[in-house]
């Protein structure tokens, strides 16, 4: 099963970091064992490592969250780009 790690930039790590238990949630049927990580040197810098399946129905799941999760999501303001990198 492929590990993937997501890289981004937010506005608000607190705020990203309190998305966790939705994020799981949402994206259960399509990943497991999430964790997240925020940058020990106090900036903006996140990342969020899964174990995928199936790398098209994860990116499908990101599309779909609820009007509830987008939201706060959009309050935790993710920055483009956000990047995916996937384990050898």
């Amino acid at each position: 099963m492929p590990k993937i790690i997501v890289t981004a930039t937010v506005r608000d790590v607190d705020a990203w970091l309190a998305l966790k238990t939705d994020v799981t949630a949402t994206l259960s049927g399509v990943a497991s064992d999430g964790s997240s990580y925020f940058a020990m040197d106090g900036s903006n810098q996140v990342a969020s490592s899964w174990d995928v399946p199936d790398m098209e129905a994860f990116q499908a799941a990101q599309r779909s969250f609820t009007p509830q999760l987008a939201a706060a999501a959009e309050r935790a303001g993710m920055i483009p780009p956000v990047m995916i990198h996937i384990k050898r």
